[in-house]
């Protein structure tokens, strides 16, 4: 009896064993199935922030691209501001705007022999934003440690979909490697890697060129000999055209070889003179002058006297799309823009010009004095407007131009992203 009692005790114990055994071993189990989980949810939350530090790099590269291409001042290959009078904009670097057709294209060269899209790069690491530009090779980025983090971006352009268009493609990655910086090519090694597209559009700083020479809302009023000329035959020889009246007994006109001398002047234009300051600018500029001279492709400048300093100084940083905050005094002997750069000054009041100044590209102002000024000494090459009465005793030639008008038009401008043109892959 006693020892059926212990064989009793015995297979009980066995079976406590077995299900402790059995319950110990589902605990383990389930244990490592939530350590797998745990392992798992910790790698799908890496993944995810390192593919928002690729989004996010990507979006930046865009916004980068848009201001650097909006943006005149001359850099280096290191992307930097260059003292350089022959260094570039970052923009005339990466894209060219042709002058006859308005197409948009990327800047290439050479890569073993294939015109290949020039890049730009940029990388964050410890030191800060550093970046990369070159015009003859790919960019160049100093490569992060292995395993740290260092969110880079390049850029590159396609042509667009029609002229006046073209497609920037901004790759965002969260490692530079040495010789692929940001391409979808090497994701693996990029940890992360992201492409965003847009298109941009080019907005030229004249939308529309003028037809005259000098374009006058209102009188003239011109007591010395003023000189206007229009050699171009596709806007009928027009070499000053008024809203108001012409009074200039020593007016010296110029029209095309073979035409008359009455089709270079048409004065009394009551449409025009109706135009508002406003709608007379945007007529040729395609927006009103406050928009225009909030384009971060404008330089704003103000002078509280003689202005000559500062729009040289302006230009010599390669600034061509002025804007004077107020009136605008200039005094020679002054040279401003030239045939290879001309420029678009607009000044929001009055201009006054004495002496021997010459001006290449297009001149506007609410009203125009030009006093002092002999001829053969005093310049306007390309096109004038005045909102307002010109008035003056000097003698200065206002000289049409379209081939200059064409050239400022295809190179100064702005970008701007089109609406919906945001895509990522």
């Amino acid at each position: 009896m006693h020892r059926h009692y212990s064989s009793d005790r015995r297979q009980r114990g066995v079976a406590a064993l077995v299900v402790t055994l059995l319950l110990c071993l589902t605990m383990v189990l389930a244990v490592a199935f939530a350590h797998r989980d745990i392992a798992a949810e910790e790698r799908r939350s890496a993944n995810d922030y390192r593919t928002a530090q690729a989004f996010e790099a990507a979006e930046a590269g865009l916004e980068w691209a848009l201001a650097r291409a909006n943006d005149a001042t001359r850099l280096d290959d290191d992307c930097r501001p260059s003292a350089d009078a022959t260094a570039r904009s970052w923009r005339d670097r990466m894209l060219s705007v042709a002058v006859t057709t308005s197409i948009v294209a990327p800047a290439t060269w050479r890569d073993a022999g294939v015109d290949t899209p020039l890049q730009s790069a940029c990388v964050r690491d410890a030191a800060g934003w550093q970046c990369s530009c070159p015009t003859t090779s790919r960019p160049v980025l100093p490569i992060a440690a292995i395993g740290a983090t260092a969110p880079a971006f390049s850029i590159e352009f396609q042509p667009g979909p029609r002229p006046g268009l073209v497609r920037v493609l901004a790759t965002g990655c969260t490692r530079a490697v040495a010789g692929r910086v940001c391409t979808t090519t090497a994701a693996i090694d990029h940890d992360a890697t992201t492409r965003h597209q847009a298109v941009w559009a080019w907005v030229p700083a004249l939308r529309s060129a003028p037809v005259a020479a000098l374009t006058v809302r209102g009188d003239v009023v011109a007591i010395g000999a003023l000189g206007v000329r229009n050699p171009d035959r596709a806007g009928n020889g027009l070499a000053l055209h008024a809203g108001g009246q012409v009074h200039a007994d020593a007016l010296r006109l110029a029209a095309p070889q073979g035409s008359s001398l009455g089709t270079a002047i048409a004065s009394g234009d009551a449409e025009l003179a109706s135009l508002s300051a406003d709608r007379f600018f945007a007529r040729h500029f395609g927006m009103d002058r406050d928009a225009w001279s909030r384009q971060s492709s404008v330089t704003r400048i103000a002078c509280a006297t003689e202005c000559a300093d500062a729009i040289t100084t302006a230009i010599a940083n390669g600034h061509r799309r002025i804007h004077v905050d107020g009136d605008l005094a200039l005094a020679g002997p002054l040279q401003i823009g030239s045939s290879d750069a001309p420029v678009v000054l607009v000044a929001a009041g009055d201009v006054r010009l004495s002496a021997d100044i010459a001006i290449r590209g297009v001149l506007h102002g609410a009203s125009l004095a030009w006093n002092g000024a002999a001829p053969g000494s005093a310049l306007v090459r390309g096109a004038a407007l005045v909102a307002g009465d010109y008035r003056g005793d000097g003698a200065p030639d206002v000289v049409h131009d379209a081939a200059l008008l064409a050239l400022l038009r295809a190179r100064e401008g702005s970008l701007v992203r089109i609406n919906g043109s945001w895509k990522d892959f």
